[in-house]
């Protein structure tokens, strides 16, 4: 028996009203006092909205790192990359005088020129500007993050790179629009999430960053050995930033049999130090233990701070068997 499926009339309202280019929200370009939150955005925007509520972004002006580190706010230069009101423009990025809270929202990215921009073809019920290829850049990101912009570009003239977007934000297929009568109309197309965050990244899968525990000797009295740490891929040094707390740690574990700790070496890479592993650079970091009955196996890692110090994201690990 054939089926017939019944289309709702608000499928072919919405779909006349977007290809007859009419507005229906213009509020949403608005800025100022009368520009919209980004919940907004979020009503129609939904999987998007969620990921950028979990990311850095998003807290980029409210967290208790960069209060204590602008000492309440009153480090003004830094406000113009924490709470832009667009990164669209040819001058240093101003703070937003609104919707402070929000970080780098919605509209921060995306709002040029009274319409919301984006890489992708586009209809919708606010003023648009479709398949910007800035968006594609790494230039986009660089309006704020300008050391790691430089180092990427340095890097970049070696070889070619991938764009900040493809390292930091991974590819997904989905619809644009998750809300109704709207969505009804969008073809899923490849995106990219919205969460700007290391664990993200395929460091291990990608060979971004090599780790490896060698010459190990064990005597009477002595373990020793080396580790060797490779920024093989990273087009930025390892930590990066420009200002804030920037620490890359180093683990080297003797362990027993059951992953007891014996002993321990620590050690921290730091941007403002100078030492932070480079792009291409290979680092020797030559250790001991006394010796140990139980001792089995020596593990290492290497794992990035999180600015409220209070989180380590594991980036890349290694064992060796010594039985």
């Amino acid at each position: 028996m054939q089926t017939y499926r019944i289309i709702s009339p608000l499928f072919f309202l919405a779909a006349a009203l977007l290809f007859a280019g009419c507005v229906c929200y213009p509020e949403l370009v608005e800025k100022g006092t009368k520009a919209p939150k980004s919940e907004r955005c979020g009503e129609c925007h939904q999987s998007i909205y969620k990921e950028w509520m979990q990311s850095p972004h998003a807290n980029s002006y409210t967290s208790a790192a960069f209060r204590e580190e602008t000492n309440e706010y009153q480090f003004t230069f830094c406000l113009g990359c924490h709470a832009p009101e667009t990164i669209f423009t040819s001058s240093q990025t101003e703070t937003r005088s609104v919707n402070l809270a929000e970080g780098v929202n919605c509209k921060a990215c995306h709002l040029d020129d009274c319409k919301m921009s984006g890489p992708t073809p586009a209809h919708g019920p606010h003023p648009i500007d479709e398949k910007n290829p800035f968006f594609r850049t790494s230039g986009l990101c660089g309006k704020c993050h300008v050391g790691i912009f430089q180092a990427w570009q340095e890097s970049n003239r070696i070889e070619g790179q991938k764009t900040c977007q493809q390292c930091h934000m991974h590819e997904v297929e989905r619809k644009l629009i998750q809300d109704d009568p709207w969505q009804k109309i969008y073809p899923k197309r490849m995106g990219r999430q919205h969460l700007f965050i290391v664990e993200t990244m395929a460091i291990t899968t990608d060979h971004l960053l090599t780790i490896s525990i060698n010459e190990v000797v064990s005597s009477d009295n002595q373990i020793k050995g080396v580790l060797e740490i490779v920024n093989t891929g990273i087009p930025h040094s390892v930590p990066a930033g420009d200002y804030g707390y920037r620490e890359a740690g180093v683990v080297i574990q003797l362990q027993d049999k059951a992953g007891g700790v014996l002993d321990s070496k620590e050690m921290g890479l730091f941007v403002e130090m100078k030492t932070a592993l480079q792009y291409k650079e290979k680092r020797d970091i030559s250790f001991s233990f006394a010796q140990n009955k139980d001792a089995y196996s020596i593990k290492a890692r290497l794992s990035r701070a999180s600015l409220d110090k209070g989180i380590n994201v594991l980036l890349i690990e290694s064992t060796y068997a010594l039985q």
